[in-house]
């Protein structure tokens, strides 16, 4: 790829320059795949770089471009989870059930089991005949933390196979409870029902899934009626947010400050909402020092999208930390505005007034709306400080007290706890 062709061609993700989004995601997913590019071509020897572009290339649909630099990543750094994570759905897609088996097993070995790993290992077992294994690989992928509706509709499926259909009907229950619409699972009820010759449930069953799949007849006719990219413009964002996000850290690693920094810029641009690239972008210019050049850029990104409420929020943290105490206060005052049923903007102001020791019956004020909006221990523990600040030692001893209710063993709530039982 020449130079020319390497150079970024996308302008800001709201630019009025892109005025269709077939156009936009087509210029993202080449932005994309550039940007990748560059940094492997400056990086030769790191795997990361690799499964950037490998990452890339997978997401505009070049498979065997993708596989290429996957393997190669694999040859640099044996352990990235990633790539063998890629080339699994690669290998799936390709009919390969073996390879598919074999880079899950690598996957899982390297790294923690995720639903995704697990779901298409199982996949790839059931569809070799190995039902039982399947089984047992769903079944570990529904003890997982966050079971996902898709691990129990496929645990389902696998107890189907194996004739175990009271089992079955109960995974299929189980994936509707996560996922209320979700059309196949229903229908695995319907049968499980049928073999264990409960008509008239499976008939209810059979009722609910006809109506769903209507449903999906008629969106799928409506998309088709519409430009893919209008629905699937705001995906194609997050994906290639993610891969400008990825690059950026590798330009960090190498110390290239100035790559990273606007590419994390672009990746907060992309995805609007989500706090990870704003997050990483903040602790950016706070560990280089350069808190003023941090509200610059979250200036233009607040003034690019006004109604973003996370934009105010990383540009009042910042304000806060250059000690402005006025233009904190109007930020998180913003998010007040923009997200009124989200906790954090009352607690960065009441934090900002507790810090600053201004405006503190405010502050226990914003404390309580706090609470109202999300109980949790570090809430009541806000709001014991914000009482101590009023003198009002009865009400923080109560706060602290729900504090350490909900979390016995934080050693900041017993601390608290501790001092106001010895003060007077």
């Amino acid at each position: 790829m020449s130079a020319a062709e390497r150079t970024p061609i996308v302008p800001s993700a709201d630019s009025s320059a892109v005025p269709q989004p077939q156009a936009e995601a087509a210029y993202l997913k080449q932005e994309a795949v550039a940007v990748a590019v560059q940094v492997a071509e400056a990086y030769p020897n790191d795997a990361l770089a690799y499964a950037l572009l490998g990452s890339a290339y997978y997401n505009i649909g070049r498979s065997d471009e993708a596989t290429k630099h996957l393997k190669r990543c694999l040859e640099l750094g044996p352990d990235q989870v990633e790539a063998y994570e890629i080339l699994a759905r690669v290998a799936y897609q390709k009919g390969e059930l073996e390879e598919t088996a074999r880079l899950c097993r690598e996957a899982l070995k390297r790294g923690p089991a995720t639903p995704d790993v697990l779901n298409r290992l199982g996949r790839a077992l059931l569809d070799l005949g190995q039902t039982e294994e399947a089984v047992r690989t769903f079944q570990e992928a529904v003890r997982l933390a966050k079971p996902t509706s898709e691990s129990w509709y496929l645990l389902g499926q696998g107890n189907l196979q194996s004739g175990n259909y009271a089992q079955a009907k109960e995974s299929f229950r189980r994936a509707i409870a996560l996922l209320p619409d979700h059309t196949q699972a229903f229908f695995g009820l319907y049968t499980a029902c049928m073999r264990l010759g409960q008509t008239e449930e499976a008939g209810r069953y059979g009722e609910q899934f006809a109506k769903l799949e209507a449903v999906d007849r008629k969106d799928l006719t409506d998309r088709s009626a519409r430009e893919d990219t209008l629905t699937g413009l705001p995906m194609v964002r997050e994906t290639v947010a993610r891969t400008i996000f990825g690059a950026a850290q590798i330009y960090r690693v190498h110390e290239q400050a100035g790559k990273a920094a606007e590419l994390f810029r672009k990746s907060a641009a992309l995805d609007a909402d989500n706090p990870v690239y704003r997050s990483a972008l903040e602790a950016f210019y706070v560990q280089r020092k350069e808190p003023a050049e941090g509200v610059r850029v979250f200036e233009q990104l607040a003034a690019d999208q006004p109604e973003n409420s996370l934009n105010y929020m990383f540009l009042g943290r910042l304000h806060g930390r250059l000690e402005h105490f006025e233009a904190a206060e109007q930020c998180f005052q913003k998010v007040q505005q923009l997200a009124p049923q989200w906790a954090e903007g009352y607690r960065a102001l009441a934090e900002l007034y507790l810090r600053a020791n201004r405006k503190t019956d405010q502050a226990r004020m914003l404390a309580g709306k706090v609470l109202e909006l999300e109980p949790s221990g570090s809430h009541y523990y806000l709001l014991a400080v914000a009482c101590l600040k009023n003198n009002d030692r009865t009400g923080a001893l109560e706060a602290v007290k729900k504090a350490l209710a909900l979390n016995p063993a934080e050693p900041k709530y017993q601390q608290l706890f501790q001092q106001l039982q010895q003060t007077p």
